[in-house]
């Protein structure tokens, strides 16, 4: 009795050994397959020979002119840019992260970013002074259509475009200001960034989580008229894009601010 429960106690050893061995070699495949370290956008060109795909994800929206979150039908698409060239660092600085923080990283894909919380929490952009929570948006039911709701005070996210460090496109809204309805300025400077980024190609974005904070860097601003405004969600990248109305009391504009991540931290 005594050796036959030896031998099993053994052969449970053996069999849990063994399984830890096959699950421990696939998990090294795994990580390695996706260990995919996202491009340097400091010598990267991007050529886009085709438009790229677009999605409508909310109904044509009725609202009074500051409201930035003002789409159309998706015949109105915008249409990317047949080429977009980031500056060579070398023009510029040696290290032009050397303004981040000393933990910051490039950022690699892991495995085990499946299982953080990466829902936004928290967005700034230092050289313009921006630092503001950021709230998911809810569908309005406004009768005849329907629409995003818009942010008071606050920076808002569509909730149905990716999370911070996944692949796609992820949107984010604000007022450039809001006389009438008293719902803040969080964007109030996010017009200047045109303008600064003629002096300085690395002007960041850092979204925090609950997690980690991961840094997008600015590489194209836009300018599109808000009826033909529509949210494209589709990108190899990660990315982040800004939008905000223009110009100001008039409002008949849409400010794109676009980026895609290089880091964390």
């Amino acid at each position: 009795m005594n050796f036959f429960k030896l031998f099993l106690k053994y052969r449970i050893i053996e069999i849990l050994g063994f399984s830890f061995l096959i699950l421990g070699g696939l998990l090294y495949v795994f990580i390695q397959y996706s260990n995919e370290t996202i491009k340097d956008l400091n010598t990267e060109t991007i050529q886009n020979s085709n438009p790229e795909k677009t999605q409508q994800i909310s109904d044509t929206i009725n609202k009074t002119n500051d409201n930035p979150n003002n789409l159309t039908s998706a015949k109105n698409i915008i249409k990317p840019s047949t080429e977009v060239t980031i500056v060579n660092q070398s023009e510029y600085n040696s290290d032009p992260y050397q303004e981040l923080p000393a933990n910051f990283k490039l950022y690699k894909k892991s495995i085990f970013d499946f299982f953080d919380d990466n829902s936004p929490k928290v967005i700034s952009i230092n050289e313009i002074g921006l630092k503001s929570d950021i709230k998911e948006l809810e569908i309005v039911d406004l009768g005849n259509s329907s629409s995003y709701e818009t942010p008071k005070n606050i920076v808002g996210h569509i909730p149905q475009t990716v999370n911070p460090g996944e692949k796609g496109k992820s949107w984010y809204f604000g007022h450039l200001e809001s006389f009438i309805k008293k719902e803040g300025n969080v964007f109030h400077m996010l017009p200047k960034i045109p303008e600064l980024m003629k002096s300085d190609p690395y002007i960041f974005i850092h979204i925090k989580t609950n997690s980690k904070t991961f840094v997008y860097q600015i590489y194209k601003t836009q300018v599109v008229p808000k009826e033909e405004l529509v949210l494209d969600i589709e990108s190899e990248y990660s990315e982040v894009i800004l939008v905000t109305c223009v110009p100001s009391f008039l409002y008949h504009s849409r400010l794109l601010i676009y980026s895609k991540l290089i880091g964390t931290y």
